[in-house]
C-alpha cells in the first residue's frame, strides 16, 4: 500500500450553493489524485488524464472529505511507447492535508 503525505497549499472556493462546492471539492480531489498518480509514472511530463465531462465520471463523494478516484492515465513507458494504465485510490481531506490511500494501477 502506498501512502503520500502532502501539505493542502491553497483553499477550496466556498459557495453559498452546497452542489457547487461538493462539484469543486469533487475536481480539486481528482487534481491531487493526478499529483500522486505522475510521481509513480516513469515519465510523468507525458501524462494525459481524461477531460473534465469524462472525470465527473470517474469520482464517487464517500463523504466525510473522502473521495474514491477510479481513472486512467496515458503516459510513456521506458520504452518511449504510450500505454493506458487504469488506476484507483482514496484522496481524504483532513484539516489543512491532503492523503491518498490504496493508490493502485492495473494496465
Amino acid at each position: 500500500m502506498i501512502i503520500f503525505y502532502i501539505a493542502y497549499i491553497g483553499s477550496v472556493e466556498n459557495d453559498s450553493s452546497s452542489n457547487s462546492s461538493s462539484s469543486t471539492n469533487k475536481f480539486v480531489a481528482y487534481s491531487y489524485a493526478e499529483d500522486f498518480v505522475k510521481q509513480n509514472l516513469k515519465s510523468p511530463s507525458t501524462a494525459d488524464f481524461p477531460g473534465v465531462s469524462e472525470k465527473d465520471q470517474h469520482i464517487t463523494n464517500l463523504g466525510g472529505g473522502k473521495y474514491r478516484i477510479e481513472s486512467w492515465v496515458d503516459s510513456q513507458n521506458s520504452f518511449g511507447a504510450t500505454i493506458r494504465a487504469k488506476f484507483s485510490c482514496i484522496i481524504i481531506f483532513e484539516g489543512n492535508k491532503v492523503r491518498c490511500e490504496q493508490l493502485k494501477f492495473n494496465e
